[in-house]
């Protein structure tokens, strides 16, 4: 069960919840009038507050503030992975929250299996994903809510990340490069942002990896097994976490 209810809703002292969290709260919780509930706003802000009211006709739960405090922002930890089939993203998605990653590009590549080839269903799995996120921020208690972008061609990587002028690590993992080094051995900077790409599970081609390596990313492995994806992206962040103090 999720110890933290979550609501973006909060005006000075007071919050409101509604929807689906208000649902959960009045009908599965059995949250009342005076009870006590903690709760995050996604933005660095934990809560504690008093519900005060409860409006059945709006399906709204009013909650005054007793006491909040704000995590300080952590710097940008950017996962981009290659989107696998049988429904894996929404496990890596929730990893990738209770492992502080603040955002998340589902890549397209060139052996990417699973194709969104409208809107509509980009919409629909990008609702999803953020259901997910939630859900997963409530569970670990993460105060920062995961920023998820809509599915990103590799081709056009840099491109969306044009804006971003901060000094940042890149890291791809892709065990077969001549060139693929232990994490350890990278020599990474705990003070600056880090961007981590992961290929599909038939991993990158040899352009991609030549794209990537244009674009000063290193290239790096996990060692001699070979790991499902989603393991590999677990792997992957805890060691990037530890080796920058952030574990």
């Amino acid at each position: 069960m999720s110890k933290f209810a979550y609501t973006e809703s909060i005006d000075h002292r007071k919050a409101v919840f509604a929807g689906d969290e208000f649902r959960h709260q009045i009908k599965v919780l059995r949250r009342r009038i005076g009870d006590y509930i903690d709760f995050l706003d996604g933005r660095g802000q934990s809560c504690q507050g008093r519900i005060t009211a409860v409006d059945n006709l709006k399906k709204e739960l009013q909650v005054e503030i007793i006491k909040s405090e704000t995590a300080p922002q952590p710097l940008p930890l950017q996962l981009l992975v290659a989107i696998p089939k049988s429904g894996k993203l929404d496990a890596i998605i929730q990893k990738a929250v209770e492992l502080g990653v603040t955002e998340f590009t589902p890549l397209l590549t060139s052996r990417t299996v699973v194709r969104i080839d409208s809107d509509d269903k980009i919409e629909k799995r990008y609702q999803h994903w953020q259901r997910i996120a939630i859900a997963s921020l409530k569970q670990s208690g993460n105060p920062y809510q995961l920023r998820i972008d809509r599915p990103t061609a590799l081709i056009d990587l840099e491109e969306n990340f044009k804006d971003r002028t901060s000094p940042i690590d890149r890291i791809v993992f892709h065990p077969p490069a001549y060139d693929a080094q232990p994490i350890k051995a990278l020599g990474l900077n705990k003070d600056i942002a880090t961007r981590l790409v992961l290929g599909p599970e038939g991993g990158f081609s040899t352009d991609e990896i030549d794209f990537l390596r244009s674009r000063n990313y290193m290239i790096s492995s996990l060692g001699k097994r070979i790991m499902r994806l989603e393991t590999a992206v677990v792997s992957a962040l805890t060691l990037v976490q530890f080796i920058k103090g952030n574990i």
